[in-house]
């Protein structure tokens, strides 16, 4: 049984689909790729874990169909990663798979592939359709403030709130929130709401390609279903109620200042060098046209300050975890950031200046300023 494909082909899947495999799993099943050869000769490769797992078609031919086997996805990889680009043949036997190239080949053990473990959405989910746009960028927006904490794990995701016509991706970890809310492309016959995994957010944001037209989302009881282009991405939902997120959301902010986003973030990354090692503490003090930016670290007698000039401004003194603020602002995709300020002890918010229909709003709480 042979299976003739591209190198490049080949490997440009299996790296895509092995993002999600753990260095440590539970199976050791989840070490390996799960080749499929169906009914009609077409080539399926998934990877896996223990919470979900990723499929997708290879552009290659087969000359037997109804197949499966399990080859280890590490040594494949390895295997395939100093190999230039050319047609391989792949033969596959009883227990080894034999790769062979221009001037040699390798050979690696391979197992049945009825022992890799089984995971499937109900057939009556109700599917439902996004943007790849729209996917892409609520998830890569608001996925910096999500939480890895054991004890509250619907922290530990991206909140996806769908309505009939719009969608809002929310994370947050307690200290800090984002959401974006935007009209969707799409209208449904009933609302949605689910939590993703952080994990698998990531992969999503790194495999849903930049021209995806739109991805169909299927949710039943335990799981959520992703599907675009060959891909299919199938993950269990984190179970639990999603804080309610609106209700922290200060709609009364008397302070604002308009930012150069260029500017506040170099100050920030130069000024944070002397911050305390503990809280990172960073000390914003407005006015009316500048903004002085202070960090000091009593223990080892160090401290500095910049001032930098403002759109417009307001008066107010106010600390922040400076790694925070650097990470959100680099995040807003804007050249001017407005940030408002109730009082030093509330939550601050900040957002894009620029016209958006994509509504986006990072929230922070504030640090304590000992003076």
């Amino acid at each position: 049984m042979e299976i003739t494909v591209s190198k490049t082909a080949l490997s440009d899947k299996l790296k895509s689909v092995g993002r999600i495999i753990q260095p440590k799993n539970s199976l050791p099943a989840y070490d390996n790729f799960l080749f499929v050869i169906d009914e009609f000769g077409v080539i399926l490769v998934t990877a896996g874990e223990e919470g979900g797992r990723i499929s997708t078609n290879i552009d290659g031919t087969a000359d037997f169909t109804n197949y499966t086997f399990m080859a280890n996805a590490k040594t494949l990889l390895d295997g395939l990663k100093e190999i230039p680009e050319q047609p391989l043949i792949i033969s596959i036997l009883e227990k080894e798979l034999i790769v062979k190239y221009a001037n040699g080949k390798f050979s690696i053990p391979i197992e049945k592939g009825d022992q890799y473990p089984s995971m499937s959405t109900d057939d009556t989910a109700s599917p439902f359709l996004v943007s790849g746009n729209d996917l892409l960028y609520g998830i890569r927006q608001v996925l910096i403030c999500s939480a890895n904490d054991e004890l509250r794990p619907v922290m530990n995701g991206v909140y996806f709130d769908i309505g009939l016509d719009s969608m809002s991706f929310v994370a947050t970890d307690g200290t800090r929130l984002a959401m974006i809310e935007n009209p969707s492309a799409y209208t449904r016959k009933e609302r949605a709401a689910f939590i993703l995994p952080s994990k698998f957010a990531k992969v999503l944001s790194n495999i849903v390609p930049e021209d995806c037209m739109e991805v169909e989302i299927s949710v039943n009881q335990t799981n959520i279903l992703f599907e675009f282009d060959s891909y299919r991405l199938i993950c269990r939902m984190i179970e639990g109620r999603y804080p309610n997120y609106r209700a922290v959301i200060p709609q009364k902010q008397p302070n604002r200042a308009v930012l150069k986003k260029a500017d506040i973030v170099s100050a920030l990354k130069r000024v944070s060098v002397f911050c305390d090692e503990s809280s990172s503490l960073v000390v914003l003090k407005f006015d009316s046209d500048s903004l002085k930016i202070a960090a000091h670290d009593l223990d080892f007698s160090k401290s500095a300050e910049e001032t930098i000039t403002l759109q417009s401004g307001c008066n107010i003194e106010i600390g922040f975890r400076s790694s925070f603020l650097i990470e959100m602002m680099n995040n807003i995709p804007s050249e001017d950031i407005a940030i408002t300020m109730s009082d030093p002890s509330q939550a601050s918010l900040l957002t894009r200046c620029d016209e958006e229909v994509k509504s986006l709003t990072y929230l922070l709480m504030p640090l304590s300023i000992n003076n």
